[in-house]
């Protein structure tokens, strides 16, 4: 590959997140097949979705697969190393302190809010559910900026979509003098079946 100044990313991206219950809607859509217009404004038309506003300190991802090995008495180092195991994680901090946006730090469902009219209070009824309770499974549409194009006014777009997300880490928050509060989330990723066990897919495109 020719060397290309294009191809340095720099920027943040856009999250969004399903609502409960949805963790396979129009996002796999958006992020397989578009073909044209941004596709930030295109997924935060989607009721499937909420876009979680402002976010601090970027969006990580970490591809962790984990091997073994298997060793012989001739060989100093591994004859054979297989893949034993495999883990994604993603990691973001919610900016926006929304009642929103805690729930979906704490893995609450969307009905744990209630009230958000002109003339009610939001609560948010946070449980801790049930011994043997599954944990709560969500999608997950990240749109940053991509690879630069030479074709003048288009735009590169990079798009992460995760099929099924789950936040099962501890995610605490502060009330401070001089700091803002901010939600810290960690979404395990985990693989779609029908999906021939895909954890999601990254997209570039040009519009």
């Amino acid at each position: 590959m020719a060397q290309s100044v294009r191809n340095i990313i720099v920027g943040a991206a856009n999250v969004f997140v399903s609502v409960s219950g949805k963790t396979d809607g129009t996002a796999a859509a958006v992020a397989t097949s578009l073909t044209s217009g941004d596709a930030r404004t295109l997924i935060a038309a989607d009721t499937n979705y909420v876009d979680v506003g402002y976010t601090t300190n970027g969006l990580e991802i970490s591809y962790e697969p984990n091997f073994g090995e298997v060793a012989v008495d001739q060989s100093l180092d591994a004859a054979r190393i297989f893949k034993q195991a495999m883990k994604v994680t993603l990691k973001t901090e919610f900016a926006e302190a929304t009642l929103e946006n805690l729930l979906v730090a704490w893995a609450q469902p969307a009905d744990a809010i209630s009230g958000k009219t002109s003339t009610d209070n939001a609560v948010l009824d946070y449980q801790g559910g049930q011994l043997g309770d599954y944990p709560l499974e969500r999608s997950l549409q990240a749109i940053g900026p991509g690879p630069r194009t030479a074709s003048v006014g288009k735009t590169g777009q990079r798009i992460y979509y995760a099929s099924r997300v789950l936040s099962l880490d501890t995610s605490a928050h502060g009330l401070k003098r001089d700091t803002s509060t901010t939600f810290p989330v960690t979404f395990r990723l985990l693989p779609l079946a029908s999906a021939s066990n895909s954890y999601g897919k990254i997209t570039d495109r040009i519009f």
